[in-house]
């Protein structure tokens, strides 16, 4: 059975121009989308003075992240009562250029929504997201099957970790005197 259509329309629609125009249609909503995720803003803190590696956004997702993967419990101090994130940016700046490219990469796929998006369904940068929901993030990467994820989850892990266990303030909290030097075992 025929379809009636008004006359000033003319004939049905072929079925190629039915996907072609579907597929444009398609295309241009996925652009469109894709530049809104790409603007959404990030919720920057006061960045310190004197950052040598990081931009005042990369410092900001690095504290997020500081944030959430550090305890936040006594007797251990806070991350920001011994400047994690600051620390992070000087351990980064002892190291090789290739390796502070990466991190900043990294830190910007956490940041970026398209990535987020594509990565986790997730349409807010990580900044903006409850701390639940950063914890979420931050476990999805530590599980995730691809291996490329995982390595980037033990990456700011490792250097969050140095920065912030490296400090004397979170020996004592562990129970760890200061080493002394010079003297023989």
């Amino acid at each position: 059975m025929k379809m009636y259509l008004p006359p000033k329309y003319g004939s049905q629609p072929s079925r190629r121009s039915v996907l072609k125009k579907g597929l444009a249609g398609g295309l241009l909503l996925s652009v469109l989308g894709g530049g809104w995720l790409l603007s959404r803003r990030s919720a920057l803190r006061s960045i310190p003075e004197g950052l040598q590696v990081l931009s005042a956004l990369e410092y900001a997702v690095l504290w997020a992240i500081c944030q959430r993967m550090l305890p936040m419990n006594p007797p251990f101090p806070s991350p920001d009562s011994v400047n994690a994130a600051r620390n992070c940016d000087a351990i980064l700046a002892l190291s090789e250029e290739s390796a502070r490219t990466d991190m900043r990469h990294l830190l910007m796929l956490f940041e970026n929504a398209l990535p987020n998006f594509l990565l986790g369904g997730r349409v807010v940068p990580f900044t903006q997201l409850a701390a639940d929901d950063q914890d979420q993030v931050l476990r999805e990467w530590a599980e995730s099957r691809l291996a490329i994820k995982r390595t980037g989850y033990v990456a700011l892990k490792t250097l969050v970790s140095a920065a912030y266990f490296g400090q004397p303030s979170v020996w004592a909290a562990m129970g760890y005197s200061r080493p002394s030097l010079g003297t023989q075992p």
